[in-house]
């Protein structure tokens, strides 16, 4: 075999060996420049939206009043011919109009495709981060404004009641769209209430749940930021809602808005208008609190820092008796950075406040508050449970601070008869574990902040048998005793286990 054979022979086992591998990772190959290409369709795609298309379709395509929402099953699977020709040549009678270079519009063939691959493959949610880091921001969790001539409009429909319908209409634009959308349809914080039930409700029962609110949900108590009579009109607009609608009288939702997100200011300013339409109702004005905690204080101001906020916007409320519900996919990043921006520039000059959470807020036990809610006590105050009590170490704190014996035993000739310590502010810590001694907890905040915080009796602690380890994540309230803090209730968010050691101000372990 000459030499030109071998070259040969072992040219064709090649062959013989690559031509079978490389059809085995040509169509892995394939399906991955197509998906490159996709991807890069979208990504171009979507800077062509948010200049041009956000406005009318909203920056996550949820539609805005007449205008079509783009993020729905129908034109994700829409014939590709047809979807191109709408975005090409628009429709006839309606406000969309062509947007290919033919029409007189501004895009050629290969730009209309990458829209097309935009409706059919987006992450809505990313093209609105992309569009708020842009400076596009969405409607806030809109207040609509209303028309004036719809005012009149539904003023005549009734000559009796239609002033009443009127004045709940222009309420419900400003105070309930947040929760229940602007034509009553509902959300994940309120429920639909443009609905036949709704309209067939007694007024009383529609009139009680709005002052008093709904228990365990986002619905707060209207009564004392509403009259009586405002609340009675709102009512009544929502039985007649139907009719209302049925003359053309709807309201339409605000436009996205441009924003220099590059301007400290401007950031301000969107972060109060975030939170006038968002937390004021539960948090009160510029902070001074209501249904929620008074955010406009020392005690959440310096006990927390930005990322400790963002997280409780994004996430909701962690204490186990909180309504507060999770924004973090109603509100885009750029939001979110402006509102705790605006919250943050209250530090400086935030007050103390004794309750910051407030008496529905499990502030104090109820003997020691005051007839105007506040507690008695003031920070590191003494009172009943401090000091030498029976015999201790004379370090304060309750008589079981040093006992390992449960109620009624003796030790060390202290007695362990439990009478609940006086409070002083409720406090909210959130940290790492990272010591456990007995009964005492060491706890490293986000700041790097240690605060130790006691379990109750050893011999209470010891029986629950609940787990906790250094390195477990926990969140906790109590209040400050002598030298270290008392616990109200303990989350540890690694386990997921809640453990409540006081109710009503009294220590479980003497029920």
């Amino acid at each position: 075999m000459n030499k030109y054979n071998v070259i040969s022979f072992f040219g064709f086992l090649a062959l013989v060996i690559i031509f079978p591998i490389y059809a085995w990772y040509e169509p892995a190959q394939r399906a991955e420049a197509q998906d490159d290409l996709q991807n890069q369709y979208v990504t171009d795609a979507s800077v062509i939206y948010i200049e041009n298309c956000a406005v009318c379709h909203g920056i996550e395509g949820e539609g805005i009043g007449a205008t079509p929402a783009l993020n729905v099953p129908a034109l994700q699977t829409m014939d590709y011919e047809e979807l191109f020709k709408v975005i090409a040549r628009g429709r006839y009678d309606t406000a969309m109009t062509g947007w290919h270079e033919d029409e007189g519009g501004l895009y050629n063939d290969y730009q209309i495709q990458q829209l097309v691959a935009l409706i059919r493959y987006a992450d809505w949610t990313q093209i609105g981060e992309l569009a708020a880091s842009q400076g596009l921001i969405p409607p806030t969790l809109p207040i609509p404004s209303v028309d004036p001539e719809m005012v009149a409009q539904i003023i005549e429909m009734s000559p009796e009641a239609g002033s009443e319908w009127a004045d709940g209409f222009q309420l419900y634009a400003i105070n309930c769209t947040v929760c229940h959308g602007i034509e009553g349809e509902g959300s994940d914080l309120g429920l639909p209430l443009n609905t036949a039930d709704i309209q067939s409700r007694d007024t009383e029962e529609l009139v009680r749940i709005i002052s008093e609110g709904v228990s365990g949900t986002a619905m707060v108590p209207w009564h004392n930021a509403l009259t009586p009579a405002e609340i009675e009109s709102i009512v009544s607009f929502l039985q007649h809602w139907d009719e209302i609608e049925a003359e053309g009288v709807v309201l339409t939702p605000p436009e996205p808005i441009w924003v220099d997100v590059d301007d400290p200011e401007s950031m301000l300013e969107l972060g109060e208008r975030i939170y006038s339409t968002t937390c004021v109702a539960c948090h009160g004005e510029e902070g001074s609190g209501g249904t929620g905690p008074v955010l406009n204080s020392q005690q959440v101001l310096t006990a927390n820092t930005d990322e400790q906020l963002t997280n409780t916007i994004i996430n909701g409320g962690w204490r186990p008796s909180s309504t507060m519900p999770s924004f973090g996919e109603r509100l885009t990043s750029v939001e979110i950075e402006a509102l705790v921006s605006y919250i943050r520039a209250w530090e400086p000059t935030a007050p103390f406040v004794e309750n910051p959470r407030g008496t529905q807020q499990g502030g104090g036990p109820p003997w020691l508050r005051t007839e105007d809610g506040t507690t008695t006590t003031t920070p590191g105050g003494g009172g009943q449970g401090q000091g030498n009590q029976g015999g201790g170490k004379g370090q304060g704190g309750p008589a079981w601070r040093d006992s390992g014996s449960p109620p009624g035993q003796s030790n060390q000739g202290s007695t362990t008869t439990d009478t609940a310590t006086q409070q002083g502010p409720t406090i909210a810590v959130q940290g790492t574990v990272t010591a456990i001694e007995n009964n005492l907890l060491t706890v490293q905040t986000a700041v790097g902040t240690q605060v130790e915080a006691m379990l109750g009796p050893p011999w209470f602690w010891s029986e629950q048998g609940i787990a906790i380890n250094v390195g477990d994540a926990i969140s906790l309230e109590g209040f400050e005793s002598t030298d270290h803090m008392e616990v109200n209730w303990i989350t540890n968010q690694t386990s997921g286990e809640t453990k409540f050691l006081r109710e009503n101000g009294q220590p479980v372990w003497t029920q």
